[in-house]
This record gives C-alpha cells, sequence and structure tokens, in this order.
C-alpha cells in the first residue's frame, strides 16, 4: 500500500513529483484516502505487507490523520503489516511527532537528509540546514524506529564555467554512515536533471551545469566503496543496508508485486488471474483528486510478456538478479552482459556486477528490445 501526501513547504527545484505547496486540508484529505480505500481495495486482495507514505512531504500531516489512514487500512485487510514506513524532513522530525507517529504503527522512518554540504543544500533548495539532518536521525533512533537516510550524489554547487561538486563533504559525511553506522539504511541517488523542473529550466537557460557522466560514476563508486567497508550492504542500484534492515516495501517494487496507490498522484498495480496487469495512475492535482477519490487519471492494460520483461530489468537492478530462465525470452542478454563485465553468472543466476549498477538503463533498454518487442 503506497499513500501519497502531496503537500510540501515549497517545491524543491529537481522535483517532479505529484506535489502541491499551502496550507494541507488534513481532515478533507483524509477522508478522501477512506473513500478511495473502501472504493478499491477489494481488487487488491491477500496479504498487505507494507504501507509507505510518501509525498510531497508527509510529515506535514497531522499526526492524528496519518494514525486514523493507518488503523484503517490495518482494519480493512485485518493484520498489521511487516513495515509501515513515513518520509519526513529533518525538521519535522522533533521527539513528540516521532513519538505520535510510532504509536501509530509506523516502524521506519525515511528522513530526506539530501545533503550534509551547506552549499549543496542551497544549490538544492532545502528547507534545512547543516547539522538538521544528523540531529533528526539521532532523534529518530531514540525513538525507537528503524532508520532511512536519503541523499542526492553530485549537487553541482560550484559556478556555471566550474561546477564544484559536494563530492568529498558527500562522502565523508554522507557515506561516513551517518552517526557511526547507527543508520540501519541508506538511499542514494544521483541528481536527476527533470525537464519541468525548475532546475530543467536552469540547465536551458545556461544557468546550471549538471556534473558529466564520468564525474558522477567517480563519486558512484567511491560511494559504494565507502558504505560497503562501513559493512553497509549494496542491495539495489541506489541502496545500502546494515543485515537485516532491507526496504521491505521497495523489495515488492523490485520483484514486480500488485501494490495499491492511495492520494493525488498515486500508481497502482493490480495482477490479474492471466498474468496481465492493470496500472492506474490517480490526478496529479488536489482538487481533482479530492473531487472524485479513487477515479483515475490514466490506466493501462499490460500483457503479461510485458511484465515478464519489467520484472526482468528490474530483478538486474538488485543483489539478486534474476532466475536464468526469466531471462529466456532475451537468452542473448546476459551472454552480451557478460561479455561487457555488467553482469555476471553466478548458479543459475545472473547478477549485476557494480559496473552493471552504472549502466542499469542500458541493461534494461537491451532486455526490451530483445523481447520481442514487448514493451
Amino acid at each position: 500500500m503506497y499513500l501519497h501526501f502531496p503537500w510540501c513547504r515549497k517545491r524543491c527545484p529537481y522535483c517532479d513529483f505529484a506535489v502541491e505547496t499551502g496550507d494541507p486540508p488534513h481532515a478533507e484529505y483524509l477522508a478522501a484516502i477512506l473513500r478511495e480505500l473502501d472504493a478499491r481495495a477489494d481488487a487488491f486482495p491477500g496479504e498487505l505487507v507494507s504501507i509507505y507514505l510518501g509525498g510531497g512531504t508527509p510529515s506535514l500531516w497531522e499526526p492524528d490523520c496519518i494514525a486514523e489512514a493507518i488503523a484503517a487500512i490495518r482494519r480493512r485487510y485485518g493484520a498489521a503489516p511487516r513495515e509501515v514506513t513515513i518520509e519526513a524532513n529533518p525538521t519535522d522530525c522533533t521527539p513528540a511527532i516521532l513519538g505520535a507517529w510510532r504509536a501509530a504503527g509506523v516502524t521506519r522512518v525515511s528522513i530526506g537528509i539530501q545533503s550534509h554540504d551547506p552549499a549543496a543544500l542551497i544549490v538544492l533548495g532545502r528547507d534545512h540546514r547543516f547539522g538538521d539532518g544528523t540531529a533528526a536521525v539521532r532523534a529518530a533512533l531514540d525513538a525507537g524506529l528503524v532508520v532511512s537516510t536519503d541523499f542526492i550524489l553530485g549537487t553541482p554547487t560550484g559556478t556555471v564555467t566550474t561546477p564544484a561538486i559536494d563530492g568529498e563533504r558527500t562522502l565523508a559525511g554522507n557515506a561516513a554512515a551517518v552517526l557511526d553506522g547507527a543508520v540501519h539504511h541508506m538511499s542514494v541517488y544521483e541528481l536527476t536533471i527533470e525537464e519541468r523542473t525548475a532546475f530543467g529550466q536552469r540547465v536551458r537557460d545556461g544557468r546550471l551545469t549538471p556534473l558529466s557522466e564520468d564525474t558522477l560514476a567517480d563519486l558512484y563508486v567511491a560511494t559504494h566503496e565507502r558504505l560497503t567497508a562501513a559493512g553497509y550492504e549494496h542491495y539495489e542500484i541506489s541502496s545500502y543496508a546494515r543485515p537485516g534492515y532491507r526496504a521491505v516495501h521497495n523489495s515488492l517494487y523490485w520483484r514486480g508485486c500488485a501494490f495499491l496507490g492511495l492520494g493525488v498522484g498515486a500508481a497502482s498495480l493490480q495482477l490479474l488471474p492471466d498474468g496481465s496487469g492493470r496500472r492506474a495512475t490517480n490526478p496529479r492535482r488536489a482538487v481533482e483528486y479530492l473531487a472524485a477519490p479513487g477515479t483515475p487519471a490514466e490506466v493501462v492494460e499490460e500483457t503479461p510478456a510485458e511484465l515478464a520483461a519489467e520484472r526482468a530489468w528490474l530483478g538486474l537492478r538488485t543483489l539478486e538478479g534474476v532466475a536464468m530462465a526469466d531471462l529466456a525470452p532475451a537468452a542473448g542478454v546476459a551472454e552480451w552482459g557478460i561479455s561487457e563485465g555488467l553482469l555476471v553468472q553466478v548458479g543459475g543466476r545472473i547478477t549485476p556486477t557494480l559496473r552493471g549498477f552504472l549502466f542499469a538503463d542500458r541493461i534494461a533498454s537491451r532486455i526490451v528490445q530483445d523481447w520481442g518487442g514487448s514493451r
């Protein structure tokens, strides 16, 4: 179950998500979420494994509303999920709010630190400053929650002609594993410039110069080396975990499991008895969603072959990879990937190398291309 809360204090210049600024209609949005849950849950039977509150900034939602939403979902499925995660801005992680989340059933908090470099935080348009991230982590650990932290790798912090990076501070601060390795999980994402964002406009105007692919690759490899040396397992292209603390929710996506998305802009995947799938996406504007909760803006049907191809390339973004049999419709991919140093065979499975993680999009394109044009 994914629950999207779209409101933010401000829109970050790199963000292309379904977000809005302004005062959230807390109770009205809760009522809409509950109506959508009632309307759509029957199409998603079975065990509820995970709830994830993302955004936007769900840490802005009133704790009582969060508690009621989680309680309603648990009542609907008759059991507590294995994992309940909430995304949070560092400044929202006060002892009182963290305690309220835990009482509501939250087990895991994903804190959007993004960088320990003050200059990078300014470029990224974040509403917190140096030191806030570490304080939030400490408070969340004291509250007894599993703590994950998000970082953005490769923010240009210099001039257009000399685009300095937060590399050394990122590697020394972020990848030194925050609070001497006390953080359970870290997600490290390369900065992506999306066309319809403020960053996209700055690039078009010549006011922002993205880092080169070679520089990003060097940062990625250095971060990998720092984190794995500190005891973290690099189990997915952007994800590192202490043993036993992999993200359950994200792992379900990577395995191609069904998921129900509630709220503004949320997406869902319904798996049908014949092996096909149905993807539905809610409206991206709150006013449209609130007018008709549970009415998707877009529905796309996918064939069994399309879903199988997707599971294959998603699997090759993870440490476990995929079974050789699952690559049969694109049999040449394994041979090609091994010859390029992107993949290795381990028993009956094909798994990515570190170089394979770096070229994951290339692997995905090759799978789709070789799958008989199924996507």
